[in-house]
């Protein structure tokens, strides 16, 4: 079982990486957030920043792939269950000011590439949230094949979406990948 400290720390790292990126985010300032004394970073994390961040990403890959699978479950359709997270995420930005993306995108544009601990992270994240949308076109009548295409396509366009949103400070381009997508999506007559 985790514990309380622990979970503080890496429920804090978690949404420092959404709103600043790995690289901004300090350990100083994550144990300050995280009301956590000073010696518990490296009794819970060891490997440092890194193994405190990867275990932040798949905090959040986790909350992320719930909500995907409640979306899944209770649409009528992937298409619709993918507008709804599109919408989710338009609230989300207004909620927020734009001041919180994707922890997963954000790291893996900040640091995956000279931290292969993040780059596992980000890569495990990525290829489950394709899997589950992969499922569930397959559940749907589409081939494998296809299922995966077009799951990559879901996820590159949420992930790609979020970060021209956060950019522009816009729902725009959430709103009009929607749309898009639910279209590309709908199942067959």
């Amino acid at each position: 079982m985790a514990s309380d400290t622990r979970d503080r720390l890496v429920r804090t790292t978690s949404r420092l990486l959404r709103k600043q990126g790995y690289g901004a985010t300090g350990l100083n300032q994550v144990m300050s957030k995280a009301e956590a004394p000073k010696g518990s970073m490296y009794f819970h994390f060891p490997g440092g920043k890194e193994e405190l961040a990867a275990a932040a990403i798949d905090f959040f890959a986790q909350r992320v792939t719930r909500r995907l699978d409640d979306g899944i479950g209770a649409a009528d359709s992937v298409a619709e269950a993918v507008a709804s997270f599109f919408d989710d995420y338009i609230t989300h930005f207004e909620r927020t000011d734009f001041s919180e993306g994707c922890a997963v995108a954000t790291v893996a544009l900040d640091a995956s590439a000279a931290h292969e601990g993040l780059a596992a992270a980000t890569g495990r994240a990525l290829h489950t949230w394709t899997d589950h949308f992969a499922a569930a076109l397959e559940a749907e009548g589409r081939t494998p094949a296809e299922a995966h295409g077009l799951a990559t396509l879901v996820v590159a366009a949420i992930e790609g979406a979020i970060v021209m949103g956060k950019g522009e400070r816009s729902t725009e381009p959430m709103v009009a990948t929607r749309d898009v997508l639910r279209k590309v999506l709908a199942p067959s007559p």
